[in-house]
């Protein structure tokens, strides 16, 4: 890009510059892959812009002058990790189930997001137990394209976490301004989820709301449930379907609202979580807990469905006043959703089944039998 005078004027005008005029600024209006003077004073700083030929890397740097020769040599993400396409073909070869296998649900490569499925059994982000196995994080190389704009992250990052034992959609941003603007975002509740859970027992009748509002670990934390279904269980009296939308984001916090406080664990939860609803369940029926009893392989019946999140959020990242995150929650949103599980109606189908069968439970010991 050769420096003219319309150029510096459009610096100018654009970032208020009466006076001094850096060179960060004058390379957000020549280059649109670097649309604001964040952007480019990283770009400068990286040592990715060249004036005449020369490198300059201070943020200092005062406007070049007209005629000048700008060039600006964008990054690049890193290099895919070795093997990474066959592991990531591998992977899905596991199994044809659409919540199984890795895929894009969404993505504007302009914009730097994408929408992702993660699998069950699979983390999010490198941790202590992952230093044999690849991560979601890892994976994306193989699945997100990198940005057309802005500065490019050194790969696809995930966005907010995802439990290990549930499947469903990811946010992913490819570039550092999205990144920044999704994470705002998070903070001010502008990111919706949905999720479906089968819990064990009856919380309400089809079609009822409640809002489960109670602390965990000293931390504010509300989840807003409809009932979508509730059919009869030999073993537990019911399973309910239930949709969850989490209002605040604590730590396995649907898992706890369902387990803690209303008394009806997620089928095939962990033992000590689903121990953890004796009290409540005891409170609500009258009666103990059943023995816990697997189904259905042993899955969580945990899902996450549906995130959206506000086009105004992603697409800028100036949204510091309450106004301006006011007016991003108003516009259209961007919306992506993962196909349900079969293992849902299947498992509530089975249910009823063997109930009506005439199927039961001990009262002693929670031996399943068959009535005569």
């Amino acid at each position: 890009e050769v420096v003219s005078p319309e150029l510096l004027q459009r610096a100018h005008d654009q970032f208020g510059r009466k006076a001094v005029l850096f060179l960060h600024h004058v390379v957000a209006i020549a280059f649109p892959e670097l649309p604001t003077s964040n952007a480019a004073l990283k770009a400068v700083k990286r040592g990715q812009v060249f004036v005449d030929g020369a490198q300059r890397r201070a943020h200092d740097t005062p406007a070049p002058e007209v005629g000048a020769l700008l060039r600006v040599r964008l990054g690049v993400a890193e290099a895919p990790l070795a093997g990474l396409r066959e592991r990531f073909e591998k992977w899905n070869a596991q199994s044809a189930r659409p919540e199984a296998c890795l895929r894009l649900l969404a993505a504007d490569s302009a914009a730097g997001w994408a929408v992702v499925n993660k699998p069950a059994g699979m983390h999010c982000t490198p941790c202590e137990y992952t230093k044999s196995h690849l991560t979601l994080e890892a994976f994306l190389q193989a699945l997100v394209p990198p940005p057309t704009k802005g500065t490019p992250s050194k790969g696809p990052k995930v966005c907010h976490r995802l439990d290990f034992r549930v499947c469903g959609p990811v946010v992913v941003a490819s570039s550092t301004e999205t990144m920044r603007a999704i994470k705002r975002a998070f903070q001010r509740r502008l990111v919706h989820k949905e999720y479906r859970a089968i819990v064990c027992g009856h919380v309400g009748e089809k079609g009822e709301r409640l809002t489960v509002d109670s602390p965990l670990d000293g931390d504010h934390a509300e989840t807003r449930i409809e009932v979508l279904r509730v059919v009869p269980c030999p073993h537990f009296g019911h399973l309910s379907e239930l949709a969850l939308w989490p209002v605040t984001g604590r730590h396995q916090q649907l898992r706890r609202h369902c387990a803690e406080t209303l008394g009806a664990p997620i089928v095939n939860d962990e033992p000590a979580r689903f121990a953890s609803a004796g009290p409540a369940w005891e409170r609500r029926t009258g009666r103990p807990l059943p023995p816990a009893t697997s189904r259905d392989a042993g899955q969580l019946l945990l899902q996450a469905v549906r995130v959206q999140m506000p086009w105004g959020a992603v697409a800028s990242d100036e949204t510091a006043s309450a106004e301006a995150a006011s007016a991003a929650a108003a516009v259209p949103r961007i919306e992506a959703q993962a196909q349900i599980a079969d293992r849902f109606p299947r498992l509530l189908a089975t249910s009823a089944r063997a109930f009506a069968e005439g199927w039961g439970t001990a009262a002693e010991g929670g031996r399943t039998y068959l009535a005569c």
